[in-house]
């Protein structure tokens, strides 16, 4: 309990705190009304932008995320919810994902709230940060040993190759120039759409959580993320891919514009790209006995995720 004072949460919360415990690195508090997790954030400016985008979003009708308390400084608490973590694997809850993404995008267009006063990285600096990560990963393939470097050196070309065509057809479109438009207009995007960042509740119902990446930026950048998590789980099956694309359009159909992204962010293999460095740093969520299952099933799917993109690259 070093360097946390309880009676910090208790001004934010209005109550006393009964009990506390430790929940995924962070804190589980309970309270006479409820419970709540206690996370320190890295940004105080950040934390301050969230809250006042959090009382925007609420305001519009988007609710589908945990009520949120802060100190303005240090600390985000958030209200517990009852719920498990969103499986990609598993058709209706991608798509729920995809359904509760469209509403936050939605509801996150043309917000009053400035942007935070943080270093922006917009989506086309951290594709470029994740091809160089690879690249000079695959530098290391022939003197790396174990199974890592066995994937690396029979599909990493490959995947490489992928990335760079993918990256030369995103210079030839006003991808930075749109990012620019989005950004000026504050677009809302979440920019982890991680599966563990969906919550599914007992009644089916969805949940987005952990917005310490936010930004206003290209909003199909987060659809793009969705997908990709999702294909890969399904070996790059076109249904599945209509099937997610019609629920984020249930509630915001994509510009012209922003299905030429798609199509072209579509080919960069992001999913092997962040799993592969992700394991060789050690990075942590990165463990082997599952990583590697992982990075495994997706490149054997690498012929069908050809196959996808040269049937559906321009739908």
């Amino acid at each position: 309990m070093s360097g946390i004072n309880i009676l910090d949460w208790e001004r934010m919360l209005g109550e006393q705190v009964i009990h506390i415990q430790k929940y995924r690195k962070q804190w589980l508090l309970e309270t006479a009304s409820g419970k709540w997790v206690a996370k320190p954030c890295r940004s105080h400016a950040h934390l301050r932008w969230w809250f006042w985008v959090d009382c925007e979003l609420r305001q519009r009708g988007f609710d589908r995320m945990p009520l949120c308390r802060t100190d303005g400084r240090t600390w985000l608490l958030t209200a517990w919810i009852d719920a498990r973590p969103a499986s990609y694997h598993r058709m209706d809850e991608a798509g729920k994902a995809a359904d509760l993404l469209s509403r936050f995008h939605q509801a996150g267009r043309g917000l009053l709230t400035p942007p935070p006063y943080c270093r922006f990285y917009s989506l086309r600096e951290r594709i470029e940060s994740r091809y160089r990560s690879f690249s000079l990963l695959l530098d290391q393939a022939e003197q790396m040993e174990g199974e890592l470097g066995q994937l690396l050196r029979r599909y990493g070309k490959e995947f490489l190759r992928l990335g760079n065509d993918s990256r030369r057809k995103l210079m030839q479109i006003p991808l930075q120039e749109w990012t620019d438009w989005e950004r000026s207009r504050r677009c809302l995007t979440h920019r982890d759409l991680a599966s563990h960042n969906v919550l599914i509740d007992s009644s089916g119902n969805g949940w987005l959580i952990d917005f310490e990446t936010a930004d206003y930026d290209a909003q199909v950048g987060d659809l793009w993320q969705l997908l990709s998590r999702t294909l890969s789980q399904h070996r790059w099956d076109v249904v599945v891919f209509k099937r997610i694309l019609s629920n984020y359009e249930s509630h915001r159909v994509l510009a012209p514009i922003e299905r030429l992204i798609l199509a072209s962010l579509l080919g960069f293999p992001n999913e092997f790209f962040r799993e592969a460095v992700g394991i060789s740093l050690n990075k942590e969520g990165y463990m082997k006995e599952k990583t590697l299952p992982y990075l495994n099933k997706i490149a054997e799917s690498l012929s069908g995720y050809r196959d996808f993109l040269n049937r559906w690259i321009g739908w």
